[in-house]
């Protein structure tokens, strides 16, 4: 009898321990949702333990590689202008980031890095959770942003509207091309970064296309062998494409002093596709 009775205590033990487990297992994600609302540095702190994030030296060794990464700088315009990592697509606050990925019909699998400064870890780990939600499963953040990237020395790629990217600007004169041409075209390389419509109606011979829009992306058809030389749609157009190539570390790089306009004012040859 007592046997018995010590039997029964230890199932109804073991099945009061079954039952608050399965409690438990119910209401915690309640409580921990509950207290991470309560407690605002708890779910900061639990955003950012969840999201992936990507070092700068491993950012650095996938970039020099050439693998296809999507880079999305949630920085101001006039910070990203001031400098960003080449090919970066500068997404401000305000703007909804996985809509706009989503828009992009960008891969579930794509190498997705997202950017700050550096300073508020919070704001990129949410975004990238929010990606990793959305599908996107590789949405890391880049760790130390923007501001650590730069301490490193690590190269970053401006807009042309400092005083200091004035200095990077070389300018050549239309006589001084047609001098150097007298011994060949080898040696150099017209680059037309207006919009391909502009490029078809017309453009200097063997001058490549590279809209300013890609140039970060396309700097691989940008030799490094030949004196590049540069136009746009205006002045500032090529000036800002002139900057963008000496950052991507192209210095044989010529704005073509007048543009088309000069060009043809001078009798040079314009041929259309």
């Amino acid at each position: 009898m007592n046997q018995l009775k010590n039997q029964n205590k230890v199932f109804a033990i073991g099945f009061l321990l079954i039952l608050v487990v399965i409690i438990w297992s119910l209401v915690r994600p309640i409580v921990f949702k509950k207290s991470s609302e309560e407690n605002p540095e708890a779910k900061i702190n639990e955003e950012i333990l969840r999201a992936p994030s990507l070092t700068l030296d491993d950012l650095l060794k996938k970039t020099k590689a050439g693998e296809n990464l999507f880079l999305f700088d949630l920085r101001s315009s006039s910070e990203f202008s001031e400098g960003h990592l080449a090919g970066a697509i500068n997404f401000p606050p305000g703007k909804n980031l996985v809509d706009e990925v989503q828009k992009a019909g960008l891969e579930k699998t794509a190498d997705i890095i997202v950017i700050n400064k550096g300073e508020d870890v919070f704001e990129v780990a949410k975004v990238t959770n929010e990606l990793i939600t959305a599908g996107f499963v590789n949405a890391k953040y880049l760790r130390g942003g923007i501001n650590d990237w730069q301490k490193m020395g690590y190269p970053l790629v401006s807009e042309g509207k400092s005083p200091e990217d004035q200095s990077k600007i070389k300018k050549i004169t239309v006589e001084k091309i047609a001098t150097e041409l007298e011994t060949g075209d080898n040696l150099i390389q017209f680059i037309d970064v207006r919009e391909k419509e502009k490029f078809t109606a017309g453009h200097i011979p063997k001058a490549i296309n590279l809209p300013l829009s890609s140039l970060e992306k396309d700097q691989k058809d940008v030799s490094s062998a030949k004196k590049v030389i540069v136009y746009g749609e205006n002045e500032e157009e090529t000036n800002k494409a002139a900057v963008i190539l000496f950052d991507l570390n192209f210095f044989n790089v010529y704005v073509l002093d007048g543009g088309l306009e000069e060009w043809q004012k001078n009798d040079g040859k314009i041929v259309t596709d």
